[in-house]
């Protein structure tokens, strides 16, 4: 499921006042959600593009009743359930987010998710194909994929990390989504089929849909350099947020 598209940009740097060990979760932590619908707490998700946070925003809305930022879904008025950042530093056109600390170092969410899809199907998807594209540039602009995942490693906030495989379309993973920011999609039964096609519906009246036939393929060269990309950026933390997730690591 895509995400859209980036509006105007302002760097954001990392705070000079972060140091020490850092506390990482990595699996969820479920909010009790006993007699409320939703977090209070400030939260932020962090998801490159094409990483299904379309698909989550429409669970969220469906299930919370809350506005998500990002083109109209279900819920069009009030306030929002999470920030998104598909580069953390970088501001978007619909989010509130721009930046992860105040002026004085302090961390200005209090719970944080990352959504990581497998890094070639990424970039496949949102780069391979379009008119004009060249690898090289590609690769660079990809770096802030590696980026995501190292900000958010230095945040002490509450977090988790949820991963494509385990949420798109997926019950389980996406009822873990919602947990974490406070929804509780309750016993059941659920429409879950009813909701996917609803959610599909909505994506292609914005945004038309490409078969995995016509998308492009990524050579054994490009497949290369993406994962000496990420391996460089990432030092160990490649091994510790995308190693196991990926085809051919």
């Amino acid at each position: 499921m895509p995400d859209e598209e980036e509006g105007s940009y302002q760097v954001d740097p990392l705070s000079p006042n972060v140091s020490g060990p850092l506390s990482v979760q990595i699996c969820p932590r479920i909010a009790d959600c006993t007699g409320a619908k939703f977090s209070r707490s400030r939260a932020l998700v962090i998801s490159f593009q094409r990483s299904g946070l379309n698909w989550l925003r429409h669970c969220a809305e469906h299930f919370g009743g809350i506005r998500t930022p990002g083109r109209s879904q279900l819920i069009r008025e009030g306030p929002v359930l999470f920030d998104r950042a598909h580069d953390v530093r970088r501001s978007t056109k619909r989010s509130e987010f721009a930046g992860l600390y105040t002026p004085d170092g302090s961390e200005i969410y209090g719970k944080v998710a990352l959504l990581l899809r497998d890094p070639y199907d990424c970039f496949t998807s949102h780069y391979l194909g379009r008119r004009g594209f060249r690898f090289k540039k590609g690769l660079e602009a990809f770096e802030s994929y590696a980026n995501n995942i190292n900000a958010f490693d230095q945040l002490r906030a509450e977090k988790a990390v949820f991963y494509f495989e385990d949420y798109i379309n997926q019950e389980v993973g996406a009822f873990a989504f919602l947990r974490f920011f406070g929804i509780e999609p309750g016993d059941g039964p659920h429409d879950f089929e009813g909701l996917i096609e609803s959610s599909r519906a909505w994506y292609q009246a914005k945004h038309g849909v490409i078969s995995h036939r016509e998308r492009p393929k990524l050579s054994a060269r490009e497949r290369a350099a993406i994962r000496e990309m990420l391996q460089r950026g990432l030092g160990q933390k490649y091994e510790k947020y995308l190693v196991s997730r990926m085809r051919d690591s």
